[in-house]
């Protein structure tokens, strides 16, 4: 069983591309109960995932350390914009232990940081990379090869920013005051609505509320928004924007 976490298509893909080479099947991880499935050695056990500031969201790991991998062969796949860190290696120690895993790099989704790490031009080159990383990922899956760990980019200090900055995303980064709906766009389609993982968001008298203190931070809202209606004060306003169906029409 491959599960996964996906705000805007990057991980849901590669869980899809995964299951379907190893005649497995992928579940959206937010849909399901971890504590009802049940392993063994046969199966293969996937966690295919999104880095959120160096190490794997919170959702994932929540979910993933409610599952018994009972001899399963577990690995896990994660994409990144710019680099892993100690991802892999952090997962283990935090969730279940990993035989196998590997970094995929696929186009940013965060467009309210300082930094912004693709462009439409980058963004293509990505997408037209990522099946043949992919395919060499499933090459050694189905092999089943254990202590291979590559996330294809740790980056600079991997161990000392995976240990330090996941609790300063989750405590200063993940509060949800700033986001708001310019009305005069907004469609009240309640697509925001339906994709929030962390359910912090309600549609009243037909707009958006963001009813929690804090959310995951995904960006699902801001970048599935068929009118680009969401901001997030004044860091999202005019800047690129990403899901991945949006661009899968002009990749070769």
């Amino acid at each position: 069983m491959i599960f996964y976490f996906s705000a805007t298509g990057n991980s849901e893909w590669i869980a899809k591309r995964i299951a379907e080479a190893l005649g497995d099947k992928a579940a959206d991880m937010m849909k399901v109960d971890p504590e009802s499935f049940a392993f063994c050695e046969e199966d293969y056990l996937g966690i295919v995932f999104p880095v959120y500031w160096y190490a794997a969201p919170e959702a994932v790991l929540e979910f993933s350390k409610k599952l018994k991998p009972n001899n399963a062969f577990t690995f896990a796949v994660c994409t990144f914009s710019n680099v892993t860190g100690n991802t892999l290696e952090h997962f283990s120690e935090n969730a279940f232990e990993l035989k196998s895993g590997f970094g995929v790099s696929m186009p940013d989704n965060y467009p309210i940081s300082e930094v912004i790490y693709d462009t439409e031009e980058t963004t293509l080159a990505k997408l037209k990379a990522a099946p043949a990383r992919v395919d060499e990922i499933i090459v050694r899956l189905k092999a089943r090869e254990e202590g291979v760990f590559d996330p294809f980019k740790a980056g600079e200090n991997p161990e000392e920013l995976t240990a330090s900055m996941p609790s300063v995303f989750k405590d200063d980064h993940c509060y949800t005051k700033p986001f708001y709906v310019e009305k005069d766009l907004c469609i009240s389609c309640g697509i925001c609505e339906a994709l929030c993982p962390a359910d912090a968001i309600l549609i009243a008298d037909g707009y958006p509320v963001w009813v929690k203190e804090k959310c995951y931070q995904c960006m699902a809202c801001i970048n599935r928004c068929p009118a680009e209606a969401i901001q997030y004060g004044e860091y999202s306003k005019g800047r690129y924007r990403y899901y991945l169906e949006k661009y899968l029409p002009k990749v070769d």
